[in-house]
C-alpha cells in the first residue's frame, strides 16, 4: 500500500510539473486563455492569441470602437473615419462613416452649380461661341466681349536668319499668353522670301519654325499643343521678285500660326 501511494504521488507531481513546463511564457500563447491568465496580459489588455502571440485584437469588433480597426493584432484609427461633416477636411462630406468628395453628382450641388472632380463649381456659361450673344465669344466657360479676344500674330526674321530678335520675342510672349488663355493647339509655319534655292528655303523655314517652337516651350506651352511645318518660299505673303525691295521681302520672312 505504501509503495502504491508513493507512486501515485510521484505521478501527480510529474503531471503537474509537466503541465507547468508546457505553459507558454507571455507574450507567447497557445490560446486566448493563456493571455487572460497572464498578469501582464491582463494589465496591458492583450487578451487575444493571434499567431501564438498575445495581441490587442483578432478582429475589428474586439477594438470596441467603430472608429478603430484591427490591423495585425493592434487597434488603429480608421483613416478618414467620421460621424459628421465637421470631422472631414475642406469641403469633403461624411458618407457611410468615411470622409469623401464634396459631391458625386450634380444633384448634390446647389443651383447654378455642377459636380466636377468631386467639387461643386459654377456651371459653365458656355462651351462654344454659338452659346453666347452677338458680339461675344466663349472663353473659359464664360461669355466675354469679342473685343477682348486675343489673336496670334506673325513674327518676322532678318534676311537668311532664323534668330528670334527682341521684337519677335515680345510678340511671341503675347502669342504664348493667347495660346494659354484660349487653350489652343497650333501649327507653326515657317516661311521664306524668294531668294535662294527651294531646298535651302525649306530648311531655313524649318529652322525658323523650330526656333519659335523652342521659345514657346520655354514660355510654358506644352509639346502636345504645337507642331511645325516649313513651306519655304511656296506661300509668299507678297510677290516681290528677286530684285524686289527689302521692305517687300521682309513680309515673306516669317512664322505664322494656324489653329488646329
Amino acid at each position: 500500500m505504501g509503495i502504491r501511494r508513493t507512486l501515485l504521488l510521484l505521478l501527480v507531481a510529474g503531471c503537474t510539473l509537466f503541465a507547468t513546463a508546457c505553459n507558454p511564457k507571455y507574450p507567447k500563447c497557445n490560446d486566448d486563455e493563456d493571455c487572460r491568465k497572464s498578469d501582464k496580459g491582463q494589465a496591458e489588455g492583450k487578451l487575444f492569441c493571434v499567431n501564438n502571440l498575445c495581441q490587442e485584437c483578432k478582429e475589428d469588433a474586439d477594438c470596441g470602437d467603430p472608429s478603430m480597426e484591427c490591423n495585425a493584432g493592434v487597434c488603429d484609427k480608421i483613416p478618414g473615419y467620421c460621424t459628421s461633416v465637421d470631422d472631414c477636411p475642406g469641403n469633403q462630406k461624411c458618407r457611410d462613416s468615411r470622409c469623401g468628395p464634396e459631391c458625386q453628382s450634380d444633384d448634390e450641388c446647389g443651383d447654378g452649380e455642377e459636380c466636377k472632380g468631386g467639387n461643386c463649381v459654377a456651371k459653365a456659361e458656355c462651351t462654344k461661341d454659338a452659346d453666347c450673344a452677338d458680339g461675344q465669344v466663349c472663353e473659359g466657360g464664360k461669355c466675354v466681349s469679342a473685343s477682348s479676344e486675343c489673336s496670334l500674330d506673325t513674327v518676322y526674321f532678318s534676311y537668311d536668319s532664323s534668330v528670334i530678335d527682341d521684337s519677335a520675342k515680345s510678340q511671341l510672349r503675347k502669342d504664348a499668353d493667347c495660346i494659354k488663355k484660349k487653350n489652343l493647339s497650333v501649327t507653326i509655319e515657317g516661311h521664306c522670301d524668294e531668294r535662294g534655292t527651294s531646298e535651302y528655303n525649306i530648311a531655313l523655314g524649318e529652322r525658323r519654325a523650330r526656333n519659335v517652337y523652342k521659345y514657346l516651350r520655354n514660355l510654358g506651352i506644352a509639346k502636345s499643343k504645337m507642331e511645325t511645318i516649313s513651306y519655304g518660299e511656296e506661300r509668299l505673303a507678297r510677290q516681290c521678285g528677286e530684285q524686289g525691295p527689302e521692305s517687300c521681302h521682309r513680309q515673306n520672312r516669317r512664322v505664322e500660326f494656324v489653329k488646329r
